[in-house]
């Protein structure tokens, strides 16, 4: 079998959900690994094979990434809004996964908790957003120029910039509406987008004409996926996120800030823009027909048996993406899916590895490594049915 997109899900598991800084360092270890066989020379013995493409999925605990436009210090009270606590609902009932078979554990808590959003700056374009509980993040870690190798032909097509971005743009559309039914598109703005209902362009403009609206076919767009991409040496990093529970359908309520996250920023920096997700656009009450649709369309891409762990939409949305992304990329082998435990395994290896050298880290960096800790231990004990 020819080269396979190799995927990993990073689990949470509500209230406890993985720090962004942790999928950070899972990254940077495959994204290590390509920049090290660019760096190997061609006739060294024995001669080190390319790294599979990879994708890595997960739902973060709440953070605001700022992108490299963001020249401007915040200012103390714009920090404070930021991270004031953020309600965070309990997700809804798992669906019944496909098979009975370990991925299925979880522990959700059924209880809203109170989670307080980093602030933290991002080596992508653009300006501030949003990543949380509710979303599925995709960064796919890849190398735009990859080359042959042994007389083989390179694993994937070559992209420039702009062609990559459009196949992540287009990945994520074709899995909405295989997943969804939902018709997404793109405009000059990065990003994935829906014709929105009738309501408010944004949640900080509740009196806005949704009449208006609808007469301005650019306006009436809303985001449901966001696109920010770093390169190094045309390996990829950062990519994608999804909005599929939050934000909520729109009320009044989502210009409230205790619960509504980009009630409180101009995300991407887009003025009058409004951010949608699945759930929003299909309405109340539509979860069994979003699990029905997405057990489809999981069959559809060759995945019936689910391997993220625990089994969750967003695992499911993740692992109809990585599908999509390989037979768009042209990977012959398709999807391989990393379990579970050695998910864990490499995470808990990763944060071990910094524990050896980190006497020498600041507050910041040691309270991150701290939180790690934590997840990683409540993520083994659930994992341990415990």
């Amino acid at each position: 079998m020819g080269v396979r997109l190799r995927h990993l899900h990073l689990p949470s598991v509500h209230p406890h959900y993985i720090p962004y800084s942790l999928a950070s360092r899972v990254q940077e270890h495959f994204r290590r690994q390509h920049l090290d066989f660019k760096d190997a020379k061609p006739d060294s013995s024995p001669a080190p094979s390319p790294p599979p493409p990879t994708l890595i999925s997960f739902t973060p605990a709440p953070i605001f990434t700022l992108g490299r436009r963001q020249t401007t210090p915040l200012s103390p009270s714009e920090t404070a809004r930021l991270t004031a606590p953020l309600r965070i609902p309990a997700p809804p009932p798992p669906p019944p996964p496909p098979h009975n078979d370990r991925n299925s554990t979880s522990n959700n808590s059924t209880d809203a908790i109170s989670l307080t959003p980093k602030v933290l700056h991002a080596p992508r374009g653009g300006l501030t957003t949003y990543h949380g509980p509710g979303q599925v993040v995709l960064w796919p870690v890849l190398d735009l120029r990859p080359r042959a190798h042994h007389h083989r032909p390179p694993p994937h097509r070559s992209y420039t910039v702009k062609c990559y971005a459009r196949l992540l743009e287009e990945t994520t559309i074709a899995a909405l509406a295989a997943a969804y039914g939902l018709a997404g598109q793109t405009t000059a703005d990065p990003g994935v987008w829906v014709a929105m209902r009738s309501a408010p362009r944004s949640p900080r403009d509740t009196n806005a004409d949704a009449d208006a609206d609808a007469d301005d076919g650019e306006q009436s767009l809303a985001k449901i996926a966001a696109l920010g991409v770093h390169l190094r040496r045309h390996v990829s990093a950062l990519g994608t996120a999804v909005n599929l529970a939050f934000p909520p359908p729109y009320t009044a309520a989502a210009a409230d800030e205790t619960t509504n996250p980009w009630a409180r920023i101009v995300a991407c920096g887009l003025e009058g823009r409004a951010v949608t997700s699945v759930a929003g656009e299909l309405g109340e009450g539509a979860a069994a027909e979003m699990d029905a649709r997405l057990a489809r369309a999981m069959t559809a891409a060759g995945q019936e048996r689910e391997r993220c762990w625990p089994s969750s939409r967003e695992g499911r949305l993740a692992t109809v993406w990585a599908a999509e992304l390989a037979r768009r990329m042209g990977i012959a082998g398709g999807v391989e899916g990393v379990g579970g435990e050695e998910v864990m395994g490499l995470m808990e290896e990763l944060v071990r590895g910094i524990d050896a050298g980190s006497g020498d880290g600041n507050r910041d960096e040691m309270a991150a490594l701290e939180e790690e800790r934590t997840y990683l231990s409540r993520m083994r004990d659930i994992f341990a049915g415990r």
